[in-house]
């Protein structure tokens, strides 16, 4: 396969992936005008705080073992091995995870005293949490195993029914029935529930009984997996911990924002998440063809072009987002989101940048630069947030994250060298970044005048990464324009 066509093939895959994003993100900015005028910016203070330790419990319970499955899965064609190493993962996923449902469920008073005392139904936001940990197995590996499967469609047909139902779930208990904050977590634990059937539906043929797990594969694949833990660790206290810095330092009305600038920046991240899935299957697919190396050092060149100017975009109007979307009381939280949608650039980057680690599976080095990564966040944490607020977390967060691409590309060349162009694209980057922070000093109170300097700005970065990347521009519109035609029936 050349390299246009697997470009094409990635592309394809990106966009199956980002399609559920982009309807679910849609559906989610229509509500949020709602939500922003029945939740107060304490509230989603308080939403934020929750959410990020429930994504730090999950990191925990899932131990890196997607990784592992993933990597043992394209070892093998034999359906039997692949179920062994499916099951193996799945059965301890779930023990693990209802072990840790069961304990947080009975110690949650404890916990909401902790971190939200002066809330005094956390401890049933808690508990609820609790309950979606053991519903939402099922459909987190079952989306795993089609992307395994290389099936995008079926891949993000059960992530947008999950996420619709969501969405459905929020809207009857927040916005009709007005149950406040808990309504939240009573969706998130219906839609789980909601999602199982579909999800056993999809993959009925792959889960088995406990039987199925195997001790030995099970060895091999934590042992393949350890490093990542302190690297998914890493990767929560880099990009979601901040919330508990601020709870500490600034008001929940802080904090709230800050939140919101995430949700803004979360735009880019469907982007991203969307290349993230793709690619993983994707570049160990072509790992035995003889092009391989040159289809990497491309999907490079592609993903700092796309996501980038993508990033850009978004950090650019996020202020003009936010007037359209929520009220005056949220407008604070504009500069945070121009800053953290280049964190989710970074953390899409990563993936690229680690794929000769991966590929020669050599793991410890992410976990390495994770934890220097985290205590590196710590600092500037302390050293920002007093000063700097909300913003001081988000650049704390930029800056954190920054190394570990670095870090990976440097190491994952050494295991397995790939030509990328790492000149051309940093100027690319460094352009967009640039823009950024102009149309930042260029300031205009003015929602249309800002709206017209920003596109100028936009515009003359565009030129100067055409002249930079003209050659590349022109097979990337091949391939869409080939992509186009073939969707569209021809008379």
């Amino acid at each position: 396969m050349n390299i246009k066509s697997s470009l094409k093939n990635l592309a394809s895959d990106s966009v199956i992936y980002g399609l559920s994003g982009v309807l679910t993100k849609f559906i989610s900015l229509f509500l949020t005008p709602l939500y922003t005028r029945i939740f107060t910016p304490d509230d989603y203070g308080v939403i934020g705080i929750l959410a990020n330790g429930y994504v730090f419990i999950t990191i925990l319970l899932v131990f890196a073992m997607d990784n592992s499955t993933a990597r043992w899965f394209y070892d093998t064609e034999s359906f039997h091995h692949r179920k062994q190493i499916i099951n193996t993962w799945f059965w301890f996923y779930l023990v693990l995870s209802l072990g840790s449902a069961i304990l947080l469920f009975f110690s949650a008073h404890y916990w909401a005293q902790m971190f939200l005392p002066e809330y005094a139904d956390s401890y049933l936001y808690i508990r609820l949490i609790a309950l979606t940990l053991v519903f939402v197995v099922l459909p987190s590996v079952a989306t795993n195993i089609l992307r395994f499967e290389r099936k995008p469609k079926s891949a993000v047909f059960l992530s947008l029914f999950q996420a619709l139902s969501l969405i459905f779930f929020n809207v009857l208990y927040v916005l009709l029935l007005k149950w406040g904050i808990v309504g939240v977590y009573y969706a998130q634990l219906s839609s789980v529930i909601f999602t199982l059937p579909l999800a056993i539906y999809l993959i009925k043929y792959w889960i088995g009984s406990p039987k199925w797990f195997t001790l030995q594969k099970f060895k091999e694949m934590v042992s393949y997996a350890l490093p990542f833990i302190p690297a998914s660790i890493g990767f929560w206290v880099v990009n979601l911990s901040g919330v508990f810095f601020l709870n500490e330092y600034v008001t929940k009305n802080e904090v709230g924002l800050f939140q919101i600038g995430i949700s803004i920046a979360a735009v880019a991240g469907i982007a991203t998440m969307a290349f993230q899935q793709a690619w993983s299957p994707f570049s160990f697919s072509i790992l035995n063809q003889k092009n391989s190396k040159e289809i990497y050092a491309a999907a490079f060149t592609f993903y700092v072009l796309g996501i980038g100017f993508l990033c850009t975009i978004i950090s650019l109007f996020a202020y003009e987002a936010l007037i359209i979307l929520t009220t005056p009381l949220y407008y604070g939280a504009s500069l945070v989101a121009g800053i953290l949608v280049f964190n989710y650039f970074l953390m899409g980057l990563t993936n690229i940048a680690g794929l000769g680690a991966s590929i020669a599976k050599k793991t410890a080095p992410l976990g390495t630069i994770s934890l220097i990564s985290s205590a590196i966040l710590i600092s500037l944490n302390f050293l920002l947030i007093p000063y700097y607020g909300k913003e001081g977390a988000a650049l704390a967060i930029c800056f954190a994250q920054l190394i570990i691409p670095l870090y990976m590309f440097r190491k994952s060349q050494k295991y397995f060298f790939i030509p990328y162009d790492f000149k051309k694209n940093i100027l690319v980057l460094l352009s967009f970044v640039v823009c950024v922070i102009v149309s930042i000093i260029l300031k205009h109170d003015n929602f249309f005048l800002s709206i017209l300097i920003k596109l100028a700005l936009l515009s003359i970065t565009s030129a100067i990464v055409f002249y930079l990347n003209k050659e590349d521009l022109i097979k990337i519109k091949v391939i869409l324009y080939k992509k186009f035609n073939s969707a569209v029936p021809q008379r």
